[in-house]
């Protein structure tokens, strides 16, 4: 009989799982797991294929991913295909983008932009996170129809990109004010915006135009300060909160002070 494509059984292998690695038989149909367990009878036709001595691994998800982000005049290289083609051959099955509205932009509109590049190029399943880039009563009214209607959880605010993606700390604090309010998780790109921009300033006046010249307008203090910032006014409003990114101890200091006060980050 010829074998089922919709059914699919993993034979034998060592299965890894949060919690420990067994060896086990894994059993799917149509796309999902059905059974686990040790010397599994499937039906007839099933296509079997043999993990003795191999590691059988959930599909990983990538909650960080930029594809075919406009910035600044250029436009990241890998689309939604040739990312998610990247990420499956790679054992990630699951991707979680960002809309990142201009400023002044409707987020809904961003969102429905956003999902007509996906829809058409995804080769494996998706999501998205939304980034706040201004603030107005629209803003709030269009988070909360994100949250609600569209399967949106959490948003993100830059605190660097000064005139381009950049929200100040009154904008932030009515962000973190609303993702309270919605249940939504709360993202931070954490780096002094304003110190950043005059450091670029200072770069560009010695004729440093290299790539060399973004990490020296960016000293570790400069990513220290907006993170302890960040926690100050999430504090405020007693918002969860995630800082995306961390690259230094300064940053990672402050982060373990507010955990170690209780505060949820």
């Amino acid at each position: 009989m010829a074998s089922d494509e919709r059914r699919l059984l993993i034979k034998g292998g060592n299965c890894v799982n949060c919690d420990r690695v067994f060896r086990a038989d894994v059993y799917c149909e149509r796309g999902l797991i059905r059974e686990v367990g040790v010397d599994l009878k499937p039906p007839e036709g099933t296509t079997v294929i043999d993990a003795t001595d191999k590691f059988v691994i959930p599909g990983g998800i990538d909650p960080h991913t930029h594809f075919q982000l406009p910035f600044m005049g250029t436009v990241a290289a890998d689309d939604f295909y040739a990312g998610t083609r990247a990420a499956v051959a790679g054992g990630t099955t699951m991707m979680i983008d960002f809309v990142i509205p201009a400023k002044g932009e409707s987020l809904l509109s961003a969102y429905e932009k956003w999902k007509g590049w996906a829809d058409e190029k995804v080769c494996c399943d998706y999501s998205f996170h939304v980034a706040v880039t201004w603030w107005a009563d629209q803003v709030a009214k269009e988070m909360e129809i994100l949250t609600k209607e569209k399967g949106v959880n959490s948003f993100k605010m830059f605190m660097a990109y000064r005139d381009v993606f950049m929200v100040n700390d009154e904008e932030m604090y009515h962000a973190f004010e609303c993702c309270k309010r919605l249940g939504a998780l709360a993202q931070v790109h954490a780096e002094n915006g304003d110190i950043i921009a005059e450091g670029a300033k200072k770069m560009l006046a010695m004729g440093i135009t290299g790539p060399e010249g973004h990490e020296m307008c960016r000293p570790e203090e400069v990513e220290g300060e907006a993170t302890h910032r960040a926690i100050v006014l999430a504090n405020q409003v007693n918002c969860p909160l995630y800082v995306v990114h961390v690259m230094s101890r300064s940053a990672a200091d402050a982060i373990l002070r507010a955990r170690q006060r209780g505060k949820h980050l």
